[in-house]
């Protein structure tokens, strides 16, 4: 007992010695020539106690009084300052040399931007943490130069266009390589029902960085998937402090940014009988086809109190959507685990009627080391989401009668959306406009769609997650593995309703498919660094195996008996099967890397990846490619100290070739597919392959440019790249005599090349003790040329025919008659044909066309389309501005893009004179007497070859220039000193807006919504097929520390 009691005693005397020993400590955090710092960090170091300043700069924390105090904040020096037994200890950090000494990461590993020699834009996610943004793409835009980044649409989850320097395949894809923590993953149109974006699954709150790997000499350790460029996204790590709870939260609401101005009904009735009469005369309208009620025109439509139908159809296809997200995370650790681990919550409501994104996911990174020479660790990401609309015809933006988009635009405001006498939506035979009040009108209601539950629905449920040792053994050497794991499953449901919309034929319709994609990436690498003097290596070797499975199975039935039919059944007669497919494929590799540097002064890197491919032919299944640089930061040398002015140059260049695999799995081979012939079943060939030599697409990069730093404030970058693409996969034709499907086979052949400038500069021009001023601008050129295609082809023509693709251009040219408006005595549309003569439309005489200047006719065909302009922009790019006073901050964000070329197919939709031109523009416009100097052509029942409607006119092309207020975001951080009991260590609430304002000459809905997301997109872009405007979305948020 009284060992016991002895025992008690030292444990107390220990115990009260200790706390003797720790101290409290106070102080201010100042930055110098500025003032207080808030939200500096605050660590002993070897613990896991640490703190943060308040609004004034401010610190309280306890630490032994021999220990070791450590200050840190972004964008400035760290400070180490013993506590040597002192009860206030103040501070002033010194401003870094902004970007030299920041880490980028690149392929396998990390750089200090000093030392790197290749073309990498990096993104801090500091940089769009507090801003909302609705996927990682997104955070992108504007703020990388040489990546262009546009939306399709507004339509909430759908994947935006990705391209790095330009195009490098015409029909494989310009998808850039995403890569999350070491795990390259699978992105693109991931599901039947719409264009899903896989990338939408990460949270952009729990990006640390983006990192775009641009030239060769950065890329090309990934080998044959590097061709258009390599996104790394590097997620948020815990570090050694205590543990830290923030939550990021905001609600907003969005609408649309623009919409047509339409006619009302009397306008709409009038316009319309104007047209009947120019066709067959003001007493012969009898003459034009009936209805099934017999009417032989247009009419307004009474209703029993007198008033009569004025029906705006987009009331019922738009509204106000509410979005909301949640963002909630811990982070921490010790000396020997740090962690971070993060839950998110997103729903968004679109701007059209039943359009639904909704996504709940989670986070776990942990990092543990298990001894002085072992690390172990994980990240996780676990999703699942669910897309949802009604309107089939989205799916790249088409000219479809089940495109909502459309649908407002073209439908009858005489005719309304519900039947006045039932309640229920109008249709007749499925259709709206055929019943007593307009000629015959073949368009679906979209009300009956979306009551009666007319859906298209993806659900996708996914995990990445890559697990790792690294082993130290000795000073210098790393050796690593880790398996990277992504696994996908996307649940897509189709369901057309019996009453109107697609499904009315087939007495309804309904399809349903499961995808799964699992991907494994297992990676051994060993990294070797050493100093011999002043000269520093960094050597690096790897292998690694990749292997892809993804299974597919689908049924589609028609003729339900259950008109709420929703799921999926089987066992009956109309029942199919619907793209079912397997798909297997693996990557074999070995790269290898070195990096030298002499006092960093002159540096060199090269390497080198052998890739090994299982859908490519047997004789070409392996390639080599690789990449070389250099740099010389001048800055460095004797003869440079004069120049003050100047703090940091540095030269570089690079040159490598790197490929390109997105094909199928089994592209390489010939394969017979079955299918029916009448009732009967049977086997076809569906692909011919030159299976002895396909092989990589190959992309050859050039790059030159510098890197300086001005005054320690300005950075400049600037780089010219060239990239040529060759052995270009195209489908090449073959004589119809030998039996080939599509008549053609795939092979390798044709090129292109993309060259440019890029440019950026950041400063901080003003920087006080109230007031901040951050600004960052970036330019990109791009020229895009298609050097040939294959034997046998000499041009591609795009969707529609409304695009070409043929060496000498750049790819998909807007193909376009040419046209020179309105004849101002009869008011026909002038054609020029291709002998330059003018050319009069006259559609009611059988579609005849015939000359301006002597009436004699003129064949159709002499009317030539002619090319008419590049639809890739020439340069783009982003402003950012980030403003701080005292307690408020304000980031604006411009984004720009030009010197390409747009059809408006809006405008050929609206001025159609079939049923359905329906704008106020073409109203105002029109030709009506002889004289009139119009737009729009004299109307004519049923006319569309005068506007542009059955093949497109040269009238209607437009400059795709654009600038746009992207985002702006107004917030304010709370002073928290004296919040303690309440545990927030920090407060920002904040008001955002994206899409606020868009400067153009564009006078259709939206420049900028115009590329399908599709491997094709290139051959069919710059045509606005009525496609969706952007959203404007007004936010609320708040950002809270704990």
């Amino acid at each position: 007992m009284a060992r016991r009691v002895l025992m008690f005693m030292v444990m107390v005397h220990s115990a009260a010695l200790l706390i003797a020993q720790t101290i409290n400590i106070t102080g201010v955090v100042n930055e110098a020539g500025v003032g207080p710092i808030v939200g500096a960090t605050v660590i002993v170091q070897g613990t896991s106690v640490g703190t943060v300043t308040d609004i004034n700069g401010s610190y309280a924390v306890s630490a032994p009084k021999d220990g070791v105090l450590e200050f840190r904040y972004i964008g400035l020096e760290t400070s180490v300052v013993p506590v040597s037994g002192r009860t206030a200890i103040n501070v002033e950090l010194q401003s870094a040399s902004i970007g030299m000494d920041e880490v980028v990461v690149v392929g396998y590993g990390t750089q200090k931007r000093r030392t790197v020699t290749a073309s990498v834009a990096s993104i801090n996610g500091e940089s769009f943490r507090d801003v909302p943004n609705p996927n990682a793409e997104s955070a992108l835009q504007g703020r990388a130069a040489g990546v262009s980044i546009i939306t399709p649409s507004g339509a909430v989850g759908q994947a935006p266009v990705v391209r790095v320097r330009g195009v490098s395949s015409i029909t494989s894809g310009t998808e850039p390589l995403y890569v999350v923590d070491g795990v390259p993953v699978e992105t693109g149109n991931t599901s039947y029902v719409g264009n899903i974006n896989a990338l939408a699954d990460i949270n952009p709150s729990d990006i640390l960085s983006m990192d775009v790997l641009k030239d060769a000499a950065a890329a090309a350790l990934y080998g044959s998937r590097a061709a258009n460029g390599v996104v790394l996204i590097t997620t948020r790590k815990g570090q050694q402090d205590k543990a830290r709870i923030s939550y990021n939260g905001w609600v907003g609401i969005t609408t649309p940014s623009k919409l047509i101005d339409m006619m009302n009904a009397k306008q709409y009735v009038d316009f319309k009988n104007l047209a009947v009469a120019n066709r067959y005369g003001s007493d012969e309208r009898v003459i034009t086809s009936a209805s099934s009620h017999g009417n032989k025109a247009y009419n307004l439509w009474t209703l029993p109190d007198g008033q009569y139908v004025d029906t705006y159809w987009n009331d019922y296809l738009y509204q106000t959507g509410l979005q909301h997200n949640h963002s909630v995370s811990a982070s921490g650790g010790s000396e020997k685990i740090q962690y971070y681990i993060s839950a998110n919550y997103t729903n968004q409501k679109g701007m059209v009627v039943n359009d639904h994104y909704d996504r709940l996911g989670g986070a776990a990174n942990v990092t543990a080391k298990a001894t002085d020479w072992l690390k172990l660790g994980i990240n996780l990401n676990a999703t699942t989401s669910t897309t949802s609309y009604t309107d089939k015809g989205r799916k790249g933006s088409q000219y479809a009668i089940a495109n909502f988009s459309r649908m407002g635009m073209v439908l009858p405001p005489n005719i309304p959306a519900y039947d006045p006498e039932t309640g229920t939506p109008y249709s007749e035979n499925g259709m709206v406009g055929y019943g007593p009040n307009t000629v015959n009108f073949s368009y679906y209601n979209p009300v009956g769609m979306v009551e009666f539950g007319d859906k298209q629905l993806s659900d996708v449920a996914r995990v990445i997650s890559s697990y790792f040792a690294e082993i130290r053994p000795v000073t210098g050497l790393t050796l690593k593995t880790q398996l990277g794991i992504d696994y996908m499953t996307v649940a897509d449901d189709q369901f057309n309703n019996p009453y109107t919309g697609d499904g009315f034929n087939p007495d309804g319709s309904a399809y349903k498919a499961h995808t799964k994609n699992l991907a494994n990436t297992w990676t051994n690498t060993a990294q070797y660094s050493f100093s011999l003097n002043d000269h520093n290596f960094d050597l690096l070797a790897g292998v690694e195996t990749y292997t892809k499975d993804k299974t597919r199975w689908g049924a589609y039935r028609t003729g339900l008996l259950d008109a709420k039919f929703t799921v999926y059944q089987a066992d009956y007669a109309n029942t199919y099967p619907y793209g079912n497919s397997i798909d297997e494929s693996s990557l074999q590799s070995y790269l290898g890397r070195i990096n030298y540097d002499y006092k960093a002064k002159y540096m060199l890197s090269a390497n080198f990846r052998r890739d090994g491919f299982s859908a490519l032919s047997k004789n070409h299944r392996w390639g080599n490619f690789g990449g070389a640089s250099a740099a010389w930061r001048i800055s460095e040398e004797a003869f440079f100290a004069p120049v003050t002015f100047i703090n940091d140059l540095k030269i570089k260049g690079s040159w490598g070739v790197v490929g390109n695999t997105n094909i199928g799995a089994y592209a390489a081979k010939s394969y017979y597919t079955s299918g029916y012939y009448g009732s009967n079943g049977e086997y076809r060939l569906d692909n011919i392959a030159d299976t002895e030599n396909l092989k990589w697409e190959a992309s050859t990069k050039l790059d030159i440019g510098f890197a300086a730093q001005l005054f320690r404030n300005i950075n400049i970058e600037a780089d010219y790249y060239k990239n040529n693409a060759s052995d270009l996969i195209l489908n090449v034709p073959v004589a119809p005599s030998k039996g080939i499907p599509g008549n053609s086979i795939t092979t390798n052949t044709g090129e292109m090349s993309n060259t440019g400038i890029e440019f950026s500069i950041s400063a901080t021009p003003v920087k006080t003790a109230d007031f901040n001023w951050t600004t960052s601008f970036n330019i990109t050129t791009q020229h895009n040329k298609v050097i040939k295609l294959a034997d046998g082809i000499d041009e591609i023509i795009g969707e529609n025919d409304y695009n070409i693709t043929l060496p000498g251009y750049s790819i998909g040219q807007l193909y376009i008659r040419p046209s020179a408006g309105i004849d101002p005595e009869t008011g026909r549309r002038i054609l020029i044909g291709k002998d330059g003569t003018e050319v009069l439309v006259q559609f009611e005489n059988s579609g005849t066309y015939f000359r301006k200047d002597n009436g004699e006719g003129y064949a159709q065909s002499d009317i030539t389309q002619q090319i008419s302009g590049g639809t890739m922009p020439t340069y783009y790019g982003g402003w950012t501005n980030d403003f701080k006073y005292k307690s408020f901050d304000l980031s604006v964000l411009l984004q720009y893009s030009g010197g390409n070329y747009i059809y408006n197919g809006t405008t050929a939709t609206m001025s159609d004179m079939r049923q359905w031109n329906n704008s106020m523009d073409a109203y105002n416009n029109v030709w009506r007497n002889p004289g009139d100097k119009a737009k729009y052509a004299k109307p004519i029942y049923a006319d569309n070859a005068s506007n542009g409607s059955s093949f497109p006119i040269s009238e209607w092309i437009e400059r795709g220039d654009y600038l746009r207020l992207k985002n702006i975001t107004l917030g304010y951080t709370f002073n928290t000193r004296n919040w303690g009991r309440a545990g927030i260590s920090s407060l920002r609430v904040y008001a955002s807006a994206q899409n606020l304002f868009c400067l153009t000459g564009y006078s259709g809905l939206d420049p900028e919504s115009l590329i399908s997301s599709n491997d094709q997109a290139a051959l069919q872009g710059g045509v606005d097929k009525n496609s969706l405007p952007q959203a404007k979305v007004f936010t609320f948020g708040v950002n809270v520390g704990f």
